[in-house]
């Protein structure tokens, strides 16, 4: 693991309310009361983050780290990205502030046993929790158990189609639409998929885990309640298995491996090769890289019939500000920071990241200043109305796989949708019973 370390520190000055936080911030300062000029003393803040392939340090520090220390002039951010965590900590490294998914914050948050409740610092900075989208903040509680809050929502991934405008030109198909239902995008697929000129096109691709995990219907993976898969006891599972089942069974699939429907295979299908009609992102925003010369556009992230106003689960990255750090109110700053209206509406802007607050007014400007967006259908990239969070819990991550396999089962390995769910349920949950275990056994 390389370790670049950020070394010039920051020293200087802030006002206390106004001057130090400013009105945009949400963030005031603490000790309001007090003398508006007050000095503060040097503080250095580690932030850890668990996939260094992902952020670069250069990356990061554009995005996160300078503005933080823009707006906190006594405060110098250091980027640690990669590693367990348990090893980083017995080796002697603090860290004060981790980011991480949903997904990711049971493995390098919680288990290490390093969630803190932040619930003080929200009363003491006046913070106001109303400003964040209610489903993301409601995930943030079911991390914490339902007994108070570990961190703060800084970004999502997109919910929306992808589509490669030239594919449907040279078939005659018209462009998907916002509100397509998946009744209709499944048509769409149809008359995408096909030979051409030597070229087998597909109309469709995507990561049919995550799609499985951020299901319309909020249904669990694993329910929190009783450790248990939920695959073989809510029905949903199979209509929202056979839902996404139809688009791979059609003929002009059958020359795909089971080794390549997973989620890099599809998405190089379609932003690589473009042989793909639609991608539907889940994970990530695609770059001005990867999107090269495409001729692209968005549309919405199709819907049931029976939610016709509902996009998929939301799976934001998290801020949290750790138990191991002793400037927890300067680390809440921080992440509060992040979450303000001046921070996320110049990222939106940008085209960085798609903001986590309530404001859609906000999300209604991203891309505004990336000529990657220009003319793009920008507002697709987020539904108007989240799914509701569904069984938020440090199971749900670990078996992801899961769902790849009783896919991959049924369509590879001649199995059935109950059989396979059955199948996948009696797995799951002997694992979390050997996990426990391990756990107790400590």
């Amino acid at each position: 693991m390389t370790r670049k370390w950020t070394t010039a520190l920051l020293l200087g000055t802030i006002a206390a309310v106004a001057a130090g936080c400013g009105s945009n911030s949400n963030v005031p300062a603490a000790g309001s009361d007090k003398p508006a000029e007050q000095k503060k003393e040097p503080v250095e803040l580690t932030v850890f983050f668990p996939y260094a392939a992902d952020w670069p340090e250069k990356d990061f520090m554009e995005t996160f780290g300078q503005p933080i220390m823009n707006k906190f002039s006594n405060v110098t951010i250091r980027f640690l990205a990669g590693g367990k965590v348990e090893e980083l900590i017995a080796a002697g490294q603090t860290i004060d502030i981790i980011y991480a998914s949903t997904g990711a914050t049971p493995p390098f948050l919680i288990e290490p046993k390093l969630q803190y409740d932040i619930t003080p610092q929200i009363q003491k900075f006046k913070y106001d929790l109303t400003r964040i989208e209610p489903t993301m903040l409601d995930t943030a509680r079911q991390m914490a158990g339902g007994q108070g809050l570990y961190g703060l929502p800084v970004y999502t991934p997109p919910s929306a189609i992808y589509y490669n405008k030239d594919i449907f030109n040279k078939f005659g198909v018209a462009y998907p639409k916002d509100g397509i239902t998946w009744d209709e995008l499944f048509e769409l697929t149809k008359s995408l998929t096909r030979s051409e000129g030597g070229v087998n096109y597909t109309g469709l691709g995507s990561s049919y885990a995550h799609l499985g995990l951020l299901n319309q219907f909020s249904v669990p993976f694993v329910k929190t309640d009783t450790k248990t898969s939920a695959f073989d006891t809510d029905p949903r599972w199979k209509s929202i298995t056979e839902n996404l089942l139809r688009f791979y069974t059609l003929p002009g699939y059958a020359h795909i491996k089971s080794t390549q429907i997973s989620e890099p295979h599809e998405r190089n299908r379609f932003f690589k090769d473009r042989t793909e009609g639609m991608f539907l992102a889940l994970t990530a925003l695609h770059s001005s890289q990867e999107v090269g010369d495409m001729n692209w556009d968005l549309a919405s992230f199709p819907v049931f019939k029976e939610l016709p106003d509902t996009g998929p689960q939301a799976y934001p990255t998290y801020f949290y500000v750790t138990s191991m750090s002793k400037h927890k109110d300067q680390a809440f700053e921080a992440i509060a920071y992040l979450t303000s209206d001046e921070y996320q509406l110049k990222k939106a802007k940008e085209g960085k990241f798609l903001p986590t607050l309530s404001d859609k007014s906000i999300r209604a400007k991203f891309g505004q200043d990336n000529p990657m967006y220009a003319g793009k259908n920008v507002k697709a990239l987020q539904p108007d109305k989240y799914a509701k969070a569904g069984s938020v819990n440090k199971y749900n991550g670990s078996n992801l796989g899961e769902y790849n396999t009783v896919m991959r089962d049924i369509l590879f390995n001649n199995k059935d949708v109950n059989t396979s769910l059955r199948e996948s349920a009696e797995r799951i949950n002997k694992k979390i019973i050997e996990a426990d275990t391990a756990a107790g056994a400590k």
